[in-house]
């Protein structure tokens, strides 16, 4: 009797996957009838929402740039009555300023080449027996 009944359930299963079987070839027909309409819907809404959001990107750069600015602008504001003050503390200390060491490197330079030509003139006078 058991084997009565497995055997009246092989159609059974045999109808069943032939159902899904036709199930998956629907499935696979209506994706090629719809697949363009729905591909087109896709490629639309893509389009809209990037537009949409470029928008939000383009005005999220212009904050930053004006933030950026106005960052800038107190930060000179914050600094230079910080370094006027740096500044006077230091000459009352006696210590030089950047610039002050920058000029006087640079005729220090100049002194010395000074002396660099003059000790040549010198020595070839020296040699020529002609002092000036």
């Amino acid at each position: 009797m058991a084997m009565k009944k497995k055997m009246g359930m092989v159609p059974q299963a045999k109808e069943s996957a032939r159902n899904v079987w036709l199930a998956g070839v629907g499935a696979l027909a209506l994706a090629e009838d719809e697949g363009g309409k729905f591909f087109e819907e896709l490629v639309k809404k893509g389009s809209a929402y990037e537009a949409r959001n470029r928008k939000r990107l383009v005005a999220m750069l212009e904050n930053v740039k004006q933030l950026r600015g106005d960052v800038t602008a107190v930060f000179g504001k914050l600094t230079s009555p910080v370094n006027a003050a740096m500044e006077k503390a230091m000459h009352r200390l006696g210590v030089p300023t950047r610039r002050e060491i920058g000029t006087l490197t640079k005729r220090v330079e100049e002194l010395t080449k000074a002396v660099g030509r003059s000790r040549g003139r010198t020595r070839r006078a020296a040699s020529t027996g002609t002092v000036r």
